[in-house]
């Protein structure tokens, strides 16, 4: 595929701050190229040189995780999760003053990022939180908001206080039903990749507004957990044009042996036989709690995703299609989800 410019990338799902504040520990360098035997393979240098031009950086809180992991947080205390989220915040905001990303809170930002083409140009960051716990009530939702917050996953895999996870049952309490209330009249953009089943279905129930799925592969090809999408469910993020992140987890991939760049191939074909090629999209997921060693060993890290896309030219994905999983079905959501400058 021959572009006049390097084919850029728009990832739907990163952890920038977990990893920069050790949350995977050690504490890693975010500015700077990765050693060559580091376990990880992301760094913001090493997005720039594979031309990733804009992120969802996602807010990361983990219920229960290990008592030095700077983003985790005690059950039933609202208080830690906040100070968690709040850390993350932090570090985007001084990243931000450092001139090595920026972050994206609206339309016109998201166009001036996307056109600019210098190699120096800093990374565009829309914030993501990744499970609403650090949201201590849905009247706060307001105030995360206006730190720049556009999108949220409403619990990662252990749930929140507001709705059940993949790993935890239950639906959207009372509590959560008005957080989702609060999001739709700020017009902050549902993420719905760690909700337990019956959460995806109170969510469909409750919003009438588009939801995407930022990181997650298809359920019929990993049919033994609910991290993954049924065809059902595929189709309803269709009908609200939202999109699906491919995760290039392998264990997210194949079960029982090694992910491969066919198996990337058959989950993308199977969110296109139920909701489109316009509904494909990169949600990588790189490093987040796995290392470089465990993404398809012919993609390896950002610098492979080309490898990625040619494939999918290959199969018989035309050109539209292909640009359309690199960048513009997230360039599409974004554009229609952000307020206008």
């Amino acid at each position: 595929m021959s572009e006049a410019t390097p084919t850029r990338w728009l990832d739907g799902h990163l952890d920038l701050a977990y990893l920069a504040l050790g949350g995977d520990a050690p504490v890693r360098d975010m500015f700077s190229p990765l050693p060559s035997d580091h376990a990880g393979c992301i760094s913001l240098p090493s997005l720039c040189a594979a031309h990733v031009r804009i992120a969802l950086g996602t807010i990361f809180t983990e219920l229960g995780g290990a008592e030095s992991d700077p983003c985790a947080y005690r059950a039933g205390d609202p208080e830690s999760a906040h100070a968690a989220g709040l850390r993350q915040l932090q570090w985007y905001r001084d990243a931000e003053a450092k001139g090595k990303l920026r972050i994206i809170t609206n339309s016109t930002d998201l166009d001036s990022m996307w056109n600019n083409t210098s190699a120096d140009a800093p990374l565009g960051v829309v914030l993501l939180m990744e499970c609403a716990d650090p949201i201590r009530t849905p009247e706060e939702a307001a105030w995360w908001y206006a730190q720049g917050v556009r999108v949220v996953g409403m619990a990662w895999g252990r749930g929140s206080r507001y709705c059940g996870g993949n790993a935890m049952a239950g639906g959207i309490n009372s509590m959560g039903r008005a957080l989702v209330e609060a999001f739709d009249d700020l017009g902050i953009l549902h993420d719905a990749s760690h909700l337990s089943r019956a959460a995806f279905d109170d969510l469909l129930n409750i919003t009438d507004q588009r939801i995407v799925a930022t990181h997650s592969n298809a359920a019929a090809l990993m049919p033994h957990s609910e991290r993954h999408l049924t065809d059902v469910q595929l189709a309803a993020i269709a009908s609200r044009d939202g999109v699906v992140g491919l995760n290039l987890y392998g264990k997210f991939l194949a079960a029982n042996r090694p992910a491969t760049l066919n198996d990337c191939l058959a989950h993308l074909e199977r969110v296109t036989e139920f909701a489109t090629s316009q509904r494909i999209a990169l949600g990588s997921d790189f490093d987040g709690g796995f290392t470089r060693h465990d993404v398809p060993q012919e993609i390896g890290g950002p610098h492979g995703l080309s490898i990625l896309s040619n494939a999918l030219k290959t199969r018989g994905f035309s050109t539209a299609e292909v640009l359309g999983f690199q960048h513009n079905n997230w360039l599409r959501v974004l554009r229609s989800a952000l307020p206008v400058a």
